[in-house]
């Protein structure tokens, strides 16, 4: 297997683990179809919003700040349409498109790269990047879903902002090497612990707050 074929496929993992156990875990409480559309659709708009961003220092925190606000204001555009706004699902579909972006984001980021060895430090740096990317997108679009479908649009879209900003602040020394390769190894590594506590939060509030009692309780019955 070729070295772009594998560093895709690692790039890919967090995503797969990320839809299949976090959002399949609330399977029925949204529509399938739209999720693998959000999915696709934040595919589409990673990949363009990774291109876009090369042409800017990513090491550079202001410049780090404008691409993460841009990320977070199209996933704020998109999730504030119609078929989405005030609607409880919203948050899961918010998740989904996030999910698309983050992973889209480190296969492009990877694949500019132009990794030829597929040694063990190589493959960490990218499922490491991937989990980082993906379930920072992922967490922050379920919380700008969230706001979507309480009409608090305005606050769950600064909140949103704020978190991606803390964790493009630890990126900017990443990219730099500002501490050599093994501080970023170690800076990558709390970045993942960061974006767990995000997605924990997804996961144990928001995906609950988001259902409607009433179907919470035709489930209850239908078990």
């Amino acid at each position: 297997m070729d070295p772009a074929s594998v560093i895709g496929l690692v790039s890919f993992i967090p995503a797969i683990v990320v839809l299949y156990f976090i959002l399949g875990e609330f399977e029925g409480y949204f529509k399938d179809n739209k999720a693998l559309f959000m999915v696709i659709a934040g595919l589409g708009l990673g990949m363009v919003i990774s291109f876009f961003s090369l042409y800017f220092p990513l090491d550079v925190f202001l410049w780090a700040i404008g691409i993460i606000v841009l990320i977070e204001v199209l996933k704020f555009f998109i999730l504030l349409q119609k078929p989405f706004r005030l609607n409880p699902d919203t948050t899961f579909y918010g998740l989904a498109l996030g999910t698309g972006i983050g992973a889209m984001v480190t296969f492009t980021y990877s694949y500019v790269a132009g990794f030829t060895e597929l040694d063990f430090g190589t493959i960490s740096f990218v499922f490491l990047l991937s989990y980082n990317y993906t379930l920072l997108n992922a967490s922050t679009g379920a919380v700008i879903g969230y706001g979507s479908s309480r009409g608090e649009f305005w606050e769950y879209l600064g909140r949103g902002i704020m978190l991606s900003s803390l964790h493009a602040l630890l990126m900017t020394f990443i990219w730099s090497l500002r501490f050599g390769e093994m501080g970023s190894v170690i800076l990558l590594v709390l970045g993942s612990l960061y974006v767990t506590l995000l997605i924990y939060h997804v996961c144990t509030d928001l995906f609950p707050a988001s259902i409607p009692e009433e179907i919470k309780e035709k489930k209850d019955e239908d078990r």
